[in-house]
């Protein structure tokens, strides 16, 4: 009886810890949930830096680290991070489901997750990451592709085509009808998962597809702005050599220069680090901003759902925030070395990261109170 006893006692008190960060749902009204699609420890920590500095401002804000079970970014290391640095603000939920290629445009396994996580929560992130199979949109696959994270993708596009939908499947009922105030952010890799989700598809690389161009020193030669990674490090591999990239992004779409503050003809400095664009546009999907050239798109909104945005670019990284982040160049025969917070301070683009978050945060409170405010 007593061997029984403890075995209860035991179980209890594990269930008890496992439910306070792996949960199917706590929301409540005075908190506001975002939801970080399959987040390795990096994008965590650049969210909590952002939130402990009130960049991501507001009050109560909790964030479910959502993690498909077969993604090959590790919900162990990320939970792990979580608890070693005692953060109370992220919870975990995993998602179970088979998917493939050919079940993600349609009800799945996951189809009944996904609504629980987008009926009970505020707004979703969908982050950076390595390259989207071409397969998932209906093209051979270039020498350039890096092919490190196909579950992932699976599970992400799936998420999204059933949010937005798309022209795979265009009887589909999407999420946001539902509640089609609901914000979605799509970053980098995110941006370009919203758009192959809703039906286009991608430039697999863009020296080569875009520029015509197959070597190294040739890309560098066109300059920072047609840059969109830095191809310095591929010749230079030294470590202070950044592996980013800055360039100038132009803002075509009227209202979203006016909530980000973008006045006349300022383009502001942004931070990326990629390899493919974004090519034939998906459904309800248009572009909102270019680099300087126009011949890479830089942010996608949606013409249906007014607080769905996507963007090429990173706002998000912590060394863009944090003043005391590591010094690097940017270039071999830079003099000085510099974080990229000063960079963008220098150039007079951080106030842009800061507006950013901030219309971020007002999206989702707007659409809480079901105010009429969009992005």
């Amino acid at each position: 009886m007593k061997k029984i006893l403890v075995l209860f006692v035991f179980f209890l008190v594990i269930g008890a810890s496992y439910s306070t960060t792996d949960i199917k749902f706590s929301q409540s009204d005075d908190k506001t949930t975002i939801v970080l699609v399959n987040p390795g420890v990096f994008y965590l920590k650049s969210i909590v830096y952002m939130t402990k500095h009130d960049i991501i401002k507001g009050d109560n804000i909790e964030y479910l680290a959502v993690f498909y079970t077969k993604s090959e970014v590790k919900y162990s290391e990320a939970r792990d991070y979580v608890e070693q640095n005692d953060i109370k603000c992220i919870k975990f939920r995993e998602v179970y489901g088979d998917l493939n290629i050919n079940n993600i445009y349609f009800r799945n396994s996951c189809t009944d997750e996904f609504y629980d996580i987008f009926k009970h929560t505020d707004a979703i992130i969908f982050l950076g990451g390595w390259d989207i199979p071409p397969v998932y949109y209906g093209q051979k696959t270039e020498l350039t592709v890096g092919i490190n994270t196909p579950n992932r993708h699976l599970f992400e596009l799936s998420f999204l085509f059933h949010l937005l939908g798309g022209r795979q499947n265009t009887s589909f009922q999407n999420f946001l009808e539902e509640k089609p105030d609901y914000p979605i952010l799509g970053i980098c890799l995110g941006m370009q998962t919203m758009n192959v989700a809703t039906g286009g598809d991608m430039y697999q690389d863009i020296p080569s597809d875009i520029y015509g161009l197959n070597y190294v020193e040739d890309v560098i030669a066109l300059g920072m702005d047609r840059m969109h990674r830095n191809y310095n490090k591929n010749l230079y591999p030294e470590k202070e050599i950044d592996n980013h990239s800055f360039h100038h992004v132009v803002f075509s779409d009227q209202n979203l220069k006016e909530k980000l503050k973008l006045v006349g003809s300022f383009n502001p400095l942004v931070v990326s680090s990629h390899h493919q664009a974004v090519h034939k546009l998906g459904r309800n999907v248009v572009v909102a901003a270019t680099s300087i050239d126009g011949k890479v798109i830089e942010a996608l909104i949606n013409k249906k759902y007014k607080n769905v945005i996507g963007v090429q670019f990173h706002p998000e990284f912590y060394t863009e925030h944090d003043p005391d982040s590591v010094k690097r160049k940017f270039h071999p025969d830079d003099k000085e070395m510099m974080t990229e917070h000063e960079v963008l301070i220098k150039n007079k683009s951080y106030q842009f990261n800061l507006d950013f978050w901030a219309n971020f945060l007002k999206s989702i409170n707007s659409a809480k109170a079901g105010s009429s405010t969009k992005w």
